[in-house]
């Protein structure tokens, strides 16, 4: 083959590749162009994965293709340069052999000449030799002209050498043939002329080969050079290959990579999703057979994933479709690869309704099949109930009742037929308005409002009576119920308000009730509800240990008003004793009608002691007393009454109602006999009691000036029994009488404003012993309480009487304690604050007297300047024996500990008291069992170890 016919070969093979190269471009670009757009999806680069996975495959399969006809192309050259080689090697060989012959047919004819004896011989031998060189010569021809199948192309020999190696070969032959031809005598001739062409034929042979030598290195710098082109065309193809298919394919690689890194992660933020979902999501096989499904979906059917998969999700769920319109519609949607929504109603595994919405999607493959299905179902059990709920409350809506419906900020968004009934107001007019300010009547305070909108909040609901205003201005009464409607964070979404008009509902009770329980000409209270008040009044005397009074008024001589005026006048001035009466007495007493001209006057919750309580009844009687004597106008007239009045005093259930009204009526009598217009008490005993309050009140008054006051002290301990202190306790060595204990003259001091000045001789004498003990050792630490009544604490100047004490006494004011009752700090608080914040500023300390008793608050414990608690000894003296009274022990000490005070429980007699205590955590103790109250004298000796604690008396 020549060298142009292989430069043909690889320009040839070079076009065809890149024209296949092209092709697959175009293929592909056009590919592109033709594809179908399919539906939309949320990770595009899926779509086009496919394309780009035959774009690689397409690529990869050219690369192949052209290294492998790269390689064919090689091994086929590879095998012609060998067969060259071999043809050149065997025309060299050829080309040498005839050069050989030359030599062999000259010294044959050589023999022939100088051996006759063997001519024949030689002549066929030379014969052989000719016909081999023939052969020869003809098989070198075939090599050496164009046409040879052998070396693939003619070698390019010197014409003039080939044509003097066939000129000098045709000679000799010819020669050699003559000679073999020719007669004995000839042949001397013969061989002579025959040696004349042996030499040129040696030398064109000898040319030949030299020839061949040099065609066939230029032969071998050809086929190099042509392996240096044929690489030059290899690493320009690859060059190619890599600019036109492996560089784009690689971007596409990359690009496609990078594309799908981003699905991945957006699908980890989908599957991410799909779990945290409320929502269950199931994904169903061509067949719809779960292959997964998430996290709800296990919570929402109780199935668990090993449960759900493989099954169909209607089979699994035991599917009832209400409506068979949606079944069918779903099974349509299925079947045609298309999505549904609809509603279904499910079982739960453990049979209970589950009722689902479901919106199925078609899952496709590339080509846009259908390969499954996707469904994302909602729970909708409690919005199906709260449907029917709704429509049944849309019946309800147009009952007899008004309904109100309204936003969180009250105003009116919806009312029924009703609501426009009973209030004049259309739903135009209502809409919008607040229902609370459209319908108040303004007969209620702020504080009744207040009181529903905290009831509403706490327990979503209040109902009651309410007083409203129609459109008209008429102010009626309603039964409301108000309910609060909460959204799913339980927030306030909605008000109902459901009302009725109980305007003829309550004038038929307050008829009835009248009718019942009151007297028709007075409107007072009749017999009957007079004695249910008074049942009352007995139970609440019981309860609190409060004397309550009962006053029986009779008219004096009003039979002559009737025989004298008529019945109609004396009607009228029962009216305006009933008028009298209802507005001297307090709001809480009752004055009732007894019949004919008898009333009756209960006075509750008088004073805790019986003298001070028939005081209180014997005041109120004189004042009915005095404003029933006054003149009364009757029909033009001027007419005069007086009353008889007779008190019977009530102290708890000690007799029945009856006896009480016996008793009164009784002494209603004794006013009469007494003269008319006169007050007279049932019992005896309370004018003693009254006789005998006088005397000690008169006593009393010289007590102080006289010096029969002392002071006695009962000591006060800590844990470990150790003085700590004492109480000032006050007691009246009576010349007569003896020693007062003083629960006899406490309350009577008071009420005379006397415990002022005894109180401020108690405190100087208690600042003057702190002085004394100041010198000694052993008592320089103790402290003393005093107990400060109110109405000495009321009194303006205290604050400058205590400073005044304490500099004239030089005490130390951190060892004075003022105990106040809690009932004292609570009245004018800001006058108890800043007198408590004043005290203390000198160094005095305060505490609450039998605390637990009284209105125990803990805001006031908070505001007040107050360092010790004393727990009420009548609390440490039940508190073993009752629960509820060592709960309350138990209270008071950890409340005291969590507001920084000190706690001090008294009348402790008992060292199981004691030890119930100290368990308890309380610190400081006062009673009995540790030291009764004592003079100065022998709680010094006390003090001193002289005398023990329990024989002091």
């Amino acid at each position: 083959m020549s060298g142009s016919t292989a430069w043909l070969i690889a320009g040839a093979l070079a076009a065809a590749l890149a024209l296949a190269l092209l092709l697959v471009q175009l293929a592909y670009r056009a590919g592109r162009r033709r594809a179908p757009e399919g539906p939309s999806s949320r990770l595009p680069g899926l779509e086009s994965g496919a394309s780009a996975h035959r774009r690689v495959r397409l690529a990869i399969y050219v690369v192949l293709l052209a290294a492998a006809g790269h390689a064919a192309l090689l091994a086929w050259q590879a095998d012609a340069s060998l067969q060259r080689r071999q043809a050149e090697t065997e025309a060299a060989n050829l080309a040498g052999m005839q050069r050989m012959h030359s030599q062999r047919i000259g010294r044959i004819a050589s023999l022939l000449g100088q051996l006759p004896g063997e001519q024949l011989a030689s002549q066929a031998e030379l014969r052989a030799v000719l016909e081999r060189a023939e052969r020869d010569a003809r098989v070198l021809q075939e090599f050496l002209y164009a046409g040879s199948s052998r070396l693939g192309s003619a070698l390019a020999l010197d014409a003039a050498v080939l044509a003097g190696w066939e000129e000098t070969r045709t000679a000799l032959y010819r020669q050699a043939e003559a000679l073999l031809q020719a007669a004995p005598q000839r042949g001397s001739a013969r061989v002579a002329t025959l040696q004349q062409a042996v030499e040129p034929a040696l030398l064109a042979a000898e040319r030949l080969v030299l020839a061949l030598e040099q065609a066939t290195e230029a032969r071998q710098r050809s086929a190099v050079t042509l392996a240096k082109v044929w690489a030059a065309a290899t690493v320009s193809l690859l060059i190619a290959l890599a600019v036109i298919v492996a560089e784009p394919t690689a971007r596409a690689v990359r690009s496609q990579y990078l594309k799908l890194a981003t699905q991945a992660r957006e699908l980890e933020r989908l599957a991410l999703v799909a779990e945290l979902t409320t929502n269950a999501v199931m994904i169903t096989d061509g067949r719809q057979r779960l292959v997964w499904v998430n996290e709800a979906f296990s919570r929402l059917t109780g199935y668990r994933l090993g449960e759900a998969l493989g099954h169909s999700m209607a089979g699994l769920l035991q599917s009832q479709p209400t409506e068979q319109a949606a079944l069918a519609r779903l099974h349509t949607a299925v079947q045609a690869g298309r999505g549904a929504r609809a509603q279904v109603l499910n079982r739960r595994k453990d049979g209970r309704e589950l009722w689902l919405d479901i919106d199925m999607q078609p899952l496709r493959d590339g080509a846009g099949a259908a390969e499954g299905f996707v469904a994302v179902a909602a729970d909708v059990t409690e919005r199906r109930r709260a449907q029917a709920d709704l429509r049944i409350a849309a019946i309800a809506f147009d009952s007899l009742e008004a309904i109100a419906i309204t936003d969180a900020a009250q105003s009116i968004l919806r009312v029924n037929p009703a609501f426009t009934r009973i209030t004049g107001y259309s739903a135009a007019e209502a809409h919008g308005r607040v229902v609370g300010r459209l319908l108040r009547s303004g007969r209620h305070e702020p504080a009744f409002y207040e009181a529903m909108w905290r009831q509403l909040s706490a327990e979503r609901h209040w109902q009651g009576e309410v007083w409203n205003r129609r459109k008209n201005g008429q102010v009626y009464p309603e039964w409301l119920s108000i309910t609060a409607v909460t959204d799913e964070d339980g927030a306030v979404a909605n008000y109902v308000a459901v009302f009725t008009d109980i305007t003829q509902k309550k004038l038929a009770d307050e008829t009835i009730h009248n009718l019942a329980f009151y007297d028709a000409l007075t409107e007072l209270p009749n017999r009957r509800l007079m004695r249910d008040r008074l049942g009352q009044v007995q139970a609440s005397s019981v309860r609190h240990l409060r004397p309550a009074a009962v006053l029986f008024i009779d008219l004096d001589h009003f039979k002559e008003l009737n025989d004298t005026r008529g019945h109609d006048v004396g009607d009228r001035l029962l009216v305006e004793v009933a008028r009298r009466l209802q507005a001297t007495v307090r709001v809480n007493d009752t004055v009732a009608r007894q019949g004919g001209d008898e009333f009756v006057v209960i006075l509750p919750d008088l004073s805790e002691t019986p003298e001070q309580a028939a005081v209180d009844a014997e005041t109120v009687a004189e004042k009915v007393r005095a404003v029933l004597t006054r003149p009364y106008a009757l029909d033009e007239h001027e007419w005069h009454s007086t009353a008889s009045i007779g008190i019977s005093m009530l102290y708890g259930n000690e007799v029945s109602l009856d006896e009480i009204l016996k008793r009164a009526d009784i002494a209603m009598y004794e006013a009469k006999r007494s003269g008319r217009n006169a007050i007279r008490f049932f019992d005896p005993a309370t004018h003693a009691a009254m006789a005998a309050r006088i005397a000690l009140e008169a006593d009393l008054r010289h007590a102080l000036p006289q010096g029969e006051f002392r002071l006695h002290y009962q000591l006060q301990v800590d844990q470990w029994r150790q003085p700590v202190g004492a109480e000032v306790l006050l007691r009246w060595q009576h010349p007569r009488r003896g020693m007062v204990a003083p629960g006899s003259f406490i309350a009577l001091a008071e009420d005379t404003d006397l415990i002022s000045p005894i109180g401020h001789w108690v405190l100087r004498e208690a600042c003057q012993q702190l002085r004394r003990w100041a010198d000694a050792p052993a008592t320089r630490e103790l402290q003393l309480a005093v107990n400060v009544s109110a109405r000495q604490f009321r009194q303006i100047d205290f604050v400058e009487q205590v400073r005044g004490v304490l500099e004239s006494s030089g005490a130390n004011p951190r060892l004075l304690k003022l105990e106040l009752t809690e009932s004292l700090v609570l009245v004018n608080l800001a006058d108890t604050l800043a007198k408590m914040q004043a005290i203390n500023a000198l160094g005095v300390r305060f505490a609450i007297d039998d605390f637990g008793t009284g209105q125990s608050s803990l805001a006031y414990l908070t505001r007040l300047s107050l360092d010790q608690l004393k727990i009420d000894q009548t609390f440490v003296a039940s508190m073993l024996g009752s629960h509820t009274d060592a709960v309350i022990v138990q209270t008071i000490i950890g409340m005291a500990k969590s507001l920084g005070l000190e706690v001090i429980a008294e009348g402790v007699e008992t060292e199981e008291q004691l030890a119930f205590l100290v368990r308890n955590g309380c610190r400081r103790f006062q009673g009995y069992l540790l030291g009764r109250p004592v003079p100065i004298e022998q709680l010094e000796l006390q003090l001193a170890g002289a005398v023990p604690a329990e024989a002091a008396d």
